[in-house]
C-alpha cells in the first residue's frame, strides 16, 4: 500500500491503441526531460511552465512522485505527473500535456482516467488538479472526465500571474 511505502502503487508499463497506434505508456526517466520540456514548448506556444531543472526534480524524488511518458516509435508525445498529497489524502496531477497534433484523440482522457485508477489502488478518494482559467478545452475535457471545480485561485501561476481553477475527482 502506497502509505506505508511512500511509493505510488499500481502502476505498471503497457501498450494501448490511440488513433490506430501503438502508444507505450512508461516511467518518465531523467532521460526524458529534455523532451517533456518540448512537450510543454510546442502546447504553450513556445514558452514551457516548468524547466528541465523543474522536471529533473520531480522525477529525482523517490518518494510520493510518478512521471509517466506516453510514446510512439520511442517519440514522447505526452506526460503525465503525479504527486501524493498527505494533507489532503489525495493524488495532485502536477503537469499533464499532449502534442497538439495528437490532442483529441482520448490520449489525455486515458493519461486522467490512469491517475484516477492509480488513485484507488493506492487506496484514495480524490484525484486533483489545478487548471488555467483561459484553458477552456482542458477545462471541458476535466469536467467531462468527473472534475468538480472546488474553487478559483487568483494569480496562481508564476509569469503571468493568471487564476487557475482547482478541480477534484471524488472517485
Amino acid at each position: 500500500m502506497f502509505l506505508k511505502s511512500k511509493k505510488i502503487a499500481g502502476f505498471a508499463a503497457h501498450q494501448i491503441q490511440i488513433a490506430g497506434k501503438t502508444v507505450l505508456i512508461r516511467e518518465a526517466s531523467l532521460a526524458d526531460t529534455k523532451k517533456l520540456v518540448e512537450i510543454e514548448e510546442a502546447v504553450y506556444t513556445g514558452s514551457a511552465p516548468w524547466d528541465q531543472q523543474a522536471f529533473v526534480a520531480e522525477i529525482s524524488r523517490q518518494h510520493g512522485k510518478l512521471y509517466l511518458s506516453a510514446s510512439i516509435d520511442d517519440q514522447t508525445i505526452a506526460f503525465l505527473g503525479l504527486s501524493y498529497r498527505k494533507s489532503s489524502q489525495d493524488l495532485h496531477i502536477t503537469n499533464i500535456a499532449v502534442l497538439p497534433i495528437w490532442q483529441s484523440k482520448g490520449l489525455g482522457s486515458y493519461l486522467m482516467k490512469l491517475a484516477g485508477k492509480l488513485v484507488l489502488d493506492n487506496h484514495l478518494t480524490t484525484l486533483s488538479l489545478e487548471v488555467r482559467q483561459s484553458n477552456f478545452r482542458a477545462f471541458q475535457l476535466y469536467e467531462k472526465i468527473g472534475f468538480k471545480k472546488t474553487q478559483e485561485l487568483v494569480g496562481y501561476y508564476d509569469g503571468d500571474h493568471e487564476d487557475a481553477i482547482e478541480m477534484e475527482w471524488q472517485l
